[in-house]
Parts: structure tokens; C-alpha cells; sequence
């Protein structure tokens, strides 16, 4: 399995989830070797979901098979039951307290929230989700608008959210999530263009000194004129505001 800009039709997805989660694993942990980008810093409100009134984002970049990968990373320290909440949204797993296990019955449950925190995404679609050996993809069909003068841009990706797991000797939770890019049809071939992002997403708490780590690695192209030079030069801008921007949304939706 790799995890790259090739645009992957639904029989060559893979089903064994310690495949896919090594693959993911994998990648985040390559990024320690990438070339250091630069140290982003905001303030958070007062309110916001963690128990910081600041966050740093560290970007990393990397060139693998010709894809160009921009990471961004960020540890917060946050309460367990914050950190829960944080994992509802971003994975789309639910901690049941009665039974002390996550649950991911809804796979797309991620996907359907995304459009609430992410202000470029206008509109997300769930077109299909599939399942084999407890394993599950959802096919999402996305609009984003970058601004003037750039058209809507239409992604079409296979996404995979893996349910957190406990490493006990280093009392380590982690997650991830794991994006393709599906070989699919854009809906409106006239006004939109077609783009495509593949990524990784892990969230990996310490229980004991209630740290968050908050790591996305990601690859794409936004398509149509836009230099591809350009787009990596102005990609970590973008998604560092994501960590932000979710922290502070968090309490706002009553979280």
C-alpha cells in the first residue's frame, strides 16, 4: 500500500487495517527526517478547548516520489475529556463510557462535521462507504472555494479513520486518519476544477501528562493554472490555520 497523488479506484483500496495503519504510521514517523520549515504562532481565546492560551505549529516538507509533502505539527495540553471530544470531531470515533472503549460505528462520521471547522469547504458529499473486515472507507466528494479568482476547486477522496488504540508500556493513544485520492468523476466539469489532496492525520494523547500531539501530513494539487511551485510555497500558510481555528471552534459549537 502507498499513500501518494495516484487517484485509486475502489478494488484497489486494501482492507487489512494493520496494513493501513502501519502504512500511516509510517509516514508520520518519517517526518522527523524531513527538512524543518517554519514555527508558526497564534493566541487561542480564552475559551478555547485546551488548556493553553497560545499554540505553535511546526511545518516539515519533504519530496517522496515526486509528490511534495507538507506536514504540520502542534502538541496542546488538554483534559481527557476535552481530548475526547477533540477525537469525536477529527475521527469520527465516540468514547462510550458505560462500555470503556472508543466506538467508530459511523465512518463518515468525520466527514460530515469537516465543513463546520474548515472555512474554505463549502460543501462536503458522502457518495459511498464500504466496508470489509471491520474496515471502512467513505468516499467524499469536497468543494472548496480558495478565493477570487480562483474557481471552485472539487476533490474526490477515499478516506479511512482508524478508532484510537493504546500502546500500554508507553500509556500512548493514537489515531489516525488516512486520505487517497479516488479515481471519481468532479460533479461540475464546467465551472469547477479538479483537484486532489492525499493525507495522514494522527492524534496521539499521553494519558499521563494529558499531552496532545497533533500531526497532519499531506500532499496536492489545487489544478488549474496555478503553479505547482506557487501551491508549495503558500500551502503551510493554509493549513496551520486549521489548528487555530478548530481549538477555538471547539467551545464555540458547546464543546
Amino acid at each position: 500500500m502507498q499513500i501518494n497523488s495516484t487517484p485509486l479506484r475502489q478494488e484497489q483500496l486494501s482492507f487489512d487495517e494493520q496494513l493501513v495503519r502501519k502504512t500511516g504510521l509510517d509516514l508520520i514517523q518519517s517526518v522527523q527526517r524531513w527538512k524543518k520549515g517554519k514555527l508558526y504562532k497564534f493566541p487561542l481565546e480564552p475559551l478555547n478547548c485546551t488548556e493553553d492560551s497560545k499554540c505553535e505549529v511546526q511545518t516539515y516538507g519533504e519530496t517522496i516520489d515526486g509528490d511534495y509533502w507538507l506536514c504540520r505539527q502542534s502538541t496542546h495540553n488538554i483534559t481527557p475529556e476535552n481530548y475526547r471530544k477533540v477525537v469525536q470531531v477529527l475521527n469520527g470515533s465516540q468514547w462510550d463510557q458505560q462500555a470503556g472503549k472508543w466506538d467508530l460505528s459511523d465512518t463518515a462520521a468525520r466527514s460530515k462535521q469537516e465543513q463546520e471547522y474548515i472555512e474554505v469547504l463549502s460543501k462536503c458529499h458522502v457518495t459511498k462507504q464500504v466496508a470489509e473486515n471491520g474496515l471502512g472507507w467513505v468516499l467524499v466528494n469536497l468543494e472548496y472555494e480558495l478565493g477570487k479568482p480562483l474557481t471552485t476547486r472539487e476533490f474526490n477522496e477515499w478516506v479511512c479513520p482508524l478508532a484510537p488504540v493504546v500502546c500500554q508500556e508507553q500509556g500512548l493513544e493514537t489515531s489516525l486518519v488516512v486520505s487517497l485520492v479516488a479515481d471519481e468523476q468532479i460533479r461540475d466539469p464546467v465551472n469547477h476544477t479538479r483537484a486532489h489532496y492525499a493525507s495522514v492525520e494522527q492524534l496521539k494523547y499521553d494519558r499521563t501528562s494529558h499531552v496532545l500531539e497533533w500531526t497532519m501530513c499531506t500532499t496536492s494539487d489545487a489544478g488549474g493554472n496555478v503553479p505547482k511551485w506557487i501551491q508549495n510555497a503558500t500551502i503551510a500558510r493554509t493549513v496551520v490555520k486549521d489548528v487555530p481555528y478548530l481549538l477555538n471552534w471547539m467551545q464555540k459549537r458547546g464543546d
